[in-house]
């Protein structure tokens, strides 16, 4: 066999922050807008651990989460996706990054074109699929699942991603869209930033790189910021910023090589990458796997029926059977050399403290200068479609747990 690595809520409340529908006013505008921003690895406490004046002062003028917590596995691509659809990635199919799908014919991978822009890849209803139906014009730079025609339904505008458009021009255009005739011009944005994951990666969290690329990100914050605020409605944009996951340090004194653990005829099929693989096991293999991982420092290793409930993880038909996870501060992976595995690393149980990112939030519909106890980034969708009036779809969000952030 091949192994392949890689409540009950009053009425008045649910009308106090909901406005009429995004829709063209007698005045000839549009009600209210929401532009969604998110830096990719952004840990909770960077703008603790770094000069963040820009971040610092969003906080002064609008919302801030303690911190936003991310959902398991805390990767890139089931987060984004659950950051649009308000879904578990259980839910809404994008279970990692990586992924093996019996209905899709392969493996899904966030560097293959044919499988990211598959349709069929995505369950649920992203969020510029629920405005669009509904009259609301969406644009996204570069959001997972953007460039997927998801039931028939693309935003109105979105971009093939491409890592090296530099960032101030990701936020001109996102102004140029907010400067668009009123018939053309977007309510909904999402923008995204790949870092600071691609540093905290190389470097790990709390490194001078780290912190200088944090500081850079701060300054793309004021200049869209800055860029909003000279807009003529101006007081009318709800300006989000978060991020996916965190990110934790790692070390090659902290390395565990599963194939040193695994016998290659228990598996069918094993993907993934530090710290969270996926196994198909053979028939009659599971018991064996989990056996002989429970016995490895640094390793946690569930079968469907022991994931913990909080986790909401495993009940996806593309759940393959076993899920290994390292531990907090460790890393696995196929390598017999440890060397390579420094810097930092996601995706671990997301009760991992570094695994929380951030949530800051400015506009007309959000308080000032509040400070939020934690939430689930499941909440999101419920957020911008009440903000924006539109007509929810069924979520694991409940929009009870976010009512004390709005103005």
């Amino acid at each position: 066999m091949r192994i392949i690595w890689h409540v009950i809520v009053l009425l008045s409340l649910l009308s106090s922050c909901s406005g009429k529908k995004n829709v063209e006013t007698e005045s000839g505008t549009l009600d209210t807008y929401v532009v969604v921003v998110s830096f990719d690895g952004y840990r909770w406490d960077y703008p603790e651990l770094y000069d963040t004046p820009n971040f610092d002062d969003l906080a002064l003028k609008g919302v801030k989460a303690e911190y936003l917590q991310s959902s398991f596995p805390t990767k890139t691509f089931p987060n984004h996706y659950t950051l649009a659809t308000g879904l578990y990635p259980d839910h809404h199919g994008i279970i990692n990054n990586s992924f093996y799908a019996e209905d899709l014919g392969g493996i899904y991978r966030i560097g293959d074109r044919e499988m990211v822009t598959n349709p069929d890849a995505y369950f649920g209803e992203p969020i510029w699929v629920t405005a669009e139906k509904q009259g609301v014009k969406a644009a996204s730079y570069f959001w997972v699942g953007s460039e997927a025609d998801i039931m028939g339904v693309s935003p109105s505008y979105w971009y093939t991603y491409n890592h090296d458009v530099p960032y101030i021009p990701r936020v001109d255009k996102v102004i140029s869209w907010l400067k668009t005739p009123l018939n053309d011009r977007p309510g909904l944005i999402f923008l995204y930033f790949d870092e600071p994951d691609g540093t905290g990666h190389r470097f790990g969290p709390e490194h001078q790189e780290t912190g200088e690329v944090v500081s850079v990100l701060d300054s793309v914050l004021g200049y869209l910021r800055s860029e909003i605020a000279e807009l003529e409605y101006a007081d009318r944009v709800n300006l989000i910023v978060l991020s996916d996951h965190g990110m934790g340090p790692t070390s090659p004194d902290k390395y565990v090589n599963l194939a040193a653990h695994i016998k290659e005829q228990w598996t069918l099929r094993i993907v993934g990458g530090n710290p969270v693989y996926l196994i198909q096991p053979e028939e009659g293999c599971a018991d064996s796997i989990t056996a002989a991982l429970s016995q490895v420092e640094g390793v946690t290793a569930w079968q469907k029926e022991e994931i913990p409930e909080r986790l909401h993880y495993g009940s996806s038909p593309r759940f393959p059977g076993i899920v290994v996870v390292a531990d907090s501060l460790w890393s696995i992976g196929a390598n017999p050399d440890p060397s390579g595995y420094s810097g930092g690393a996601h995706g671990y149980d997301n009760a991992f403290t570094d695994m929380n990112t951030i949530f800051y939030a400015e506009g007309p519909a959000f308080k000032e200068n509040y400070f939020s106890a934690p939430f689930s980034n499941v909440e999101l969708y419920g957020i911008i479609a009440e903000i924006l009036g539109l007509d929810r779809v069924s979520t694991d969000g409940k929009l009870e747990n976010v009512w004390h952030i709005f103005r």
